[in-house]
């Protein structure tokens, strides 16, 4: 299992061109072991 920052995870599966190609073809490959998905909320 992988664990994506929210962005990471919104640019790949948006097809962002922000993310490079080799992170969209490394997040393909372990997507079938699970992902995890970092929600945080910033304190003041």
């Amino acid at each position: 299992m992988i664990l994506l920052d929210t962005h990471i995870w919104i640019w790949w599966i948006q097809g962002d061109p922000r993310l490079k190609e080799v992170r969209v073809n490394w997040m393909d490959e372990q997507e079938e072991q699970g992902l995890g998905i970092s929600i945080t909320k910033k304190l003041i």
